[in-house]
């Protein structure tokens, strides 16, 4: 844990361990009320993620602070619609095929990204189809919140290339913003967990020796970092902290280590994504149907 302070300028605390990160978390003066800070590279990392990551004045799922959350009532019923799925999702049903097919090898389609954002995207609407389109629209979409390059950022912004594609994605999931974050920010690391898959596949060891529970576990990842803005002065860790001062909690790297595999889904905190349990057993109804496959016949599994 690191504080860079400069007043007037700057005030972070990075924060890198999975200890570390778990008390950020849990800390109830760590919060997402992001409200406008002095600090000037405080202002323009959130002015930033929250231009980007909000929709009709809205802020997405992911940006909502504590007490929004706690009163959700969408979130709740998208965490009960998605528990539903997993006892199906887990056998590797027909739906999963396309996906199975990249994994194996046997399909050469490199565009995994539009094959996932459907899977993501039928989620939320019975008459969701990922294009080309769509998916340059979620490329858009998970990109801006990091621009570094400020030329570009400002054309961006100017130009209306975030917003046009943030209206893409919108229309296709009926302005649910729960549903533009899963197949315009979160799609991307499912397509990472995809990846990691084929690789595990394709390597004959790996792929007679792991179960498909052990195959799925290897192949989640978190986000690069989320940010959390502290609301009233304190310490952490040793670590001090005032009014305003950001949290950017590193959590890409520290959920890799073998103490903050919960990290990628933030599970024990008030944050916990409600796809939390869905994504690893989609995982595994993917590792099994390739499995299947490869053995001469496509029926969904029935159970280890």
């Amino acid at each position: 844990m690191k504080r860079h302070r400069i007043p007037g300028l700057i005030d972070q605390i990075e924060v890198d361990s999975p200890e570390e990160i778990s008390r950020v978390v849990q800390d109830s003066r760590a919060d997402r009320q992001f409200y406008t800070p002095t600090a000037l590279v405080n202002w323009f990392l959130l002015k930033r993620s929250l231009s980007a990551l909000s929709f009709a004045g809205k802020r997405f799922p992911t940006m909502k602070p504590r007490d929004a959350v706690a009163d959700g009532l969408k979130r709740e019923n998208l965490w009960k619609a998605l528990d539903a799925k997993i006892p199906s999702i887990r056998q590797g049903p027909p739906e999963l095929e396309p996906l199975a097919l990249w994994v194996s090898g046997a399909k050469s389609d490199p565009e995994v990204g539009i094959l996932t954002q459907q899977l993501l995207g039928e989620l939320f609407s019975d008459h969701f189809v990922a294009t080309p389109e769509s998916w340059n629209a979620a490329k858009v979409l998970v990109a801006a919140p990091r621009l570094t390059n400020l030329p570009k950022l400002l054309w961006w912004t100017v130009s209306g290339k975030v917003r046009r594609a943030k209206q893409v994605l919108a229309d296709m999931v009926n302005g649910d913003l729960a549903g533009v974050n899963a197949i315009g920010i979160a799609v991307h690391n499912v397509v990472k967990g995809l990846q990691q898959m084929k690789r595990l596949y394709l390597d004959d060891a790996k792929r007679s020796s792991l179960s498909a529970e052990q195959a799925a576990q290897q192949c989640l990842f978190a986000p690069i970092s989320v940010y959390r803005q502290a609301i009233s002065a304190g310490s952490v860790n040793g670590c001090p902290f005032s009014r305003g001062s950001l949290f950017i909690l590193n959590i890409g790297i520290a959920a890799r280590a073998a103490a903050g595999r919960r990290l990628v889904f933030l599970e024990d905190s008030w944050s916990r994504c409600p796809a939390a349990d869905w994504v690893p057993a989609m995982f595994e109804g993917v590792w099994k149907r390739a499995s299947c496959m490869r053995h001469g016949h496509s029926e969904a599994m029935t159970a280890d």
